[in-house]
C-alpha cells in the first residue's frame, strides 16, 4: 500500500515538473523562431521581388509567362506534393530544400536578364535572346515547387514552435500564437520592404546592371539557406499522417459548402492584382512614369506599408465590425484598375503613380489581417485547415491566369475580372455571413428537435 502511494507521489511530481514553466526551453524556442523568421524572410524577400521586375527586366511575355509557371507549379505542388515531401523530409529539411529551390530560381532569373539584347530608354526589355524564355521558365518551375512545399514546412515549424512556447512559459497557445504570428508578419515584409527598396538603391545610385542585382540576391539566398541549415533545429516531432492527396482533400471537402465560394472573392482579387500590378503596371506605366529602375522602390513602400496597415486594421476591424474594412480593401483594389486604365494616362502623372503602389499596400494589408481572420471565424476547429488552403490555391490559381493572361496580350480580360471580383467582394462577404446565419439557425432548432425526442 505504501509503495503504491509512493508511486503515485511520484508520478504527480513528474507532472508537476512536467508542466512547470521552463526559461531554458522557452529560451531555446525562440532562438529556434528568430532563426527560421530571419532566414526566411531574407530568402524570400529575393524571390518576390523578381516577381516585380519579371516584366520590365525581361520582355512582357516572357515576364509574365515565367510568372504564370512559377505561380502554376505553385499551385499544383501545394495541392499533391508537399505534404508527401513534408512528411519524407520533416519541417526543417523540407524548408532547407525550399530555400535552396528559391536560390536557384533567382541565379537562373538573373541570367535570363542577363539575355536581353534591346532596351528602351527606361530601361524595360524589348528584345531578347531566344533562349531568355526557356531560361526563366526553367528557374519558376523550380521555384513554384520550392514556394509549395515551403509554406507547408513553415506551417508545420511555426505550430511546433508557439506548441513547445506555450508548454515552456504556461501560457494558452492561441495567445502565443498570436504574438509570434506578428512578430514573423513585421520580420517578413520589413525585410521584403528592404530588400525591395536595395534594388532600386543598386540600380539607380550604385548604376549596377539588373543581372548583377539578382545575382547578389541570389547569393544572399544561399547564405539564408546555409544559416538555416547549419543553425536550425527540427522542431516537428513526427509526421503528418494521410495520404498523397491529403492537404488537398481536405481543402475540397469544403467545397460543397456555399460559404466556401462567395468567400474567396478577396483572394480572387488579390490575386488578379498582385498579377495586374506587377505585369502591367510596373512595365507600362511605373517604368515609364519614372524608370523600371523605380519598381524595387515602389515595392519596398508596398511592403511597409502593408506591414503597418495589418496592425492597424485588425484594432479598427475589433472596434467597427469586418465588413467596414472588407469595404476598404475591394475599394483599393477597384481603384487600382480604374485608375490604371479610365482615368487619362496615368504614364505620364510622374511619381503620382506611386499612388497604384499605395493602393496594393492597402488591399494587401486586408488580406494578410481581416480576410484570414474571416476565415477564421467562418471555419473554426477542424475545417480551418481546408479553409487556409483554400485561401492559397484561389489566389495562387487567380495569379496564375493573370499571368497567363498578360503573357498572351489579354490585358483586358485580366482587368475586367480583377474589377468583377473587387465588386463582388463585399456582396458575398454580405450573403456569407447570412449563410452562416441560417445554418446556426438550422443547426439549432435541430438540436431543439432531438432533445424533444422521446
Amino acid at each position: 500500500m505504501a509503495a503504491e502511494e509512493d508511486s503515485t507521489s511520484t508520478e504527480g511530481q513528474i507532472m508537476q515538473e512536467a508542466l512547470r514553466p521552463s526559461p531554458q526551453e522557452s529560451k531555446l524556442c525562440r532562438r529556434e523562431f528568430a532563426i527560421m523568421s530571419w532566414t526566411l524572410a531574407v530568402n524570400h524577400a529575393t524571390v518576390t521581388t523578381p516577381i516585380l521586375y519579371a516584366s520590365s527586366v525581361l520582355t512582357n511575355a516572357n515576364g509574365q509567362a515565367g510568372n504564370a509557371m512559377l505561380y502554376g507549379a505553385t499551385l499544383v505542388c501545394s495541392l499533391f506534393f508537399a505534404t508527401l515531401i513534408f512528411g519524407v523530409l520533416g519541417s526543417k529539411q523540407g524548408l532547407s530544400l525550399s530555400m535552396g529551390l528559391y536560390c536557384v530560381y533567382v541565379f537562373l532569373f538573373a541570367t535570363a536578364a542577363s539575355m536581353c539584347d534591346v532596351k528602351d530608354a527606361k530601361g524595360s526589355c524589348i528584345q531578347g535572346s531566344p533562349y531568355q524564355l526557356l531560361v526563366n521558365l526553367g528557374g519558376a518551375f523550380v521555384g513554384g515547387i520550392g514556394a509549395g512545399v515551403l509554406w507547408t514546412c513553415q506551417g508545420a515549424f511555426f505550430s511546433a514552435i508557439c506548441a513547445r512556447i506555450a508548454e515552456a512559459e504556461d501560457r494558452e497557445t492561441p495567445n502565443v500564437t498570436a504574438e509570434l504570428a506578428g512578430t514573423f508578419a513585421l520580420i517578413f515584409l520589413a525585410m521584403e520592404a528592404v530588400i525591395r527598396a536595395s534594388a532600386t538603391l543598386l540600380t539607380k545610385y550604385a548604376h549596377f546592371q539588373y543581372p548583377v542585382v539578382f545575382y547578389i540576391f541570389s547569393g544572399l539566398a544561399i547564405v539564408s539557406t546555409l544559416t538555416f541549415q547549419v543553425l536550425a533545429t527540427d522542431m516537428t516531432t513526427a509526421a503528418p499522417r494521410g495520404s498523397l492527396c491529403a492537404k488537398a482533400l481536405s481543402a475540397i471537402r469544403l467545397w460543397k459548402d456555399p460559404k466556401t465560394f462567395v468567400l474567396q472573392c478577396t483572394n480572387l482579387t488579390c490575386g488578379f492584382a498582385a498579377a495586374w500590378l506587377g505585369g502591367y503596371i510596373g512595365r507600362f506605366i511605373l517604368s515609364k512614369a519614372l524608370s523600371s529602375e523605380f519598381i524595387g522602390f515602389a515595392g519596398a513602400m508596398l511592403s511597409a506599408l502593408a506591414s503597418g496597415l495589418s496592425l492597424a486594421l485588425g484594432i479598427v476591424a475589433r472596434k467597427i465590425g469586418k465588413g467596414p474594412v472588407v469595404a476598404l480593401g475591394s475599394l483599393a483594389f477597384l481603384l487600382l484598375g480604374v485608375l490604371s486604365k479610365f482615368v487619362g494616362h496615368p504614364e505620364t502623372w510622374g511619381w503620382g503613380v506611386l499612388v497604384f503602389y499605395v493602393l496594393m499596400g492597402i488591399g494587401r494589408a486586408v488580406y494578410e489581417s481581416t480576410n484570414k481572420a474571416i476565415f477564421a471565424d467562418f471555419f473554426p476547429g477542424e475545417a480551418s485547415a481546408g479553409a487556409f488552403a483554400n485561401v492559397f490555391v484561389f489566389g495562387t490559381a487567380a495569379s496564375t491566369a493573370a499571368f497567363t493572361l498578360g503573357a498572351t496580350s489579354k490585358d483586358m480580360v485580366e482587368l475586367q475580372l480583377l474589377m468583377v471580383f473587387a465588386v463582388l467582394t463585399v456582396p458575398g462577404y454580405l450573403l456569407a455571413s447570412f449563410i452562416k446565419r441560417c445554418q446556426e439557425a438550422s443547426s439549432q432548432s435541430d438540436c431543439a428537435d432531438s432533445s424533444s425526442s422521446p
